[in-house]
């Protein structure tokens, strides 16, 4: 099966979010688990067409991966504690993985189309 484009990636991303908004931790964890799976895996189909980046531009890319990554993690970790009192701590972060994965895909889109950008 292959890996999930950036647009599908991104509509998982809103799920994520939609289950923060919700504070069904629960869902959330399930569906952050779900989007960092999906993630690490269009990591590793993308790993070969960005080899062809210069190093300051794969270095922009590799930083907004980890950034994404790290996101998830935190969502997926605090899922079960910090999602079910009342502080939003959950939907912001939610909402700035949704943010990381939409600045993500277009930078990741405007490199891979002019390398010399």
């Amino acid at each position: 099966m292959a890996a999930l484009n950036h647009a599908e990636l991104l509509t998982l991303a809103r799920k994520v979010h939609a289950a923060a908004l919700d504070r069904d931790p629960s869902r959330l964890e399930r569906v952050a688990r779900r989007f960092a799976a999906a993630l690490a895996e269009h990591l590793e189909e993308e790993a070969v067409s960005l080899n062809h980046l210069s190093p300051p531009q794969a270095r922009i890319v590799d930083r907004g991966q980890r950034r994404i990554q790290t996101r998830v993690q935190a969502l997926i970790e605090d899922a079960s504690t910090h999602c079910t009192s009342g502080g939003g701590h959950c939907s912001i972060n939610a909402e700035e993985l949704l943010a990381l994965v939409v600045l993500q895909a277009r930078d990741e889109r405007r490199l891979l189309r002019d390398p010399a950008a």
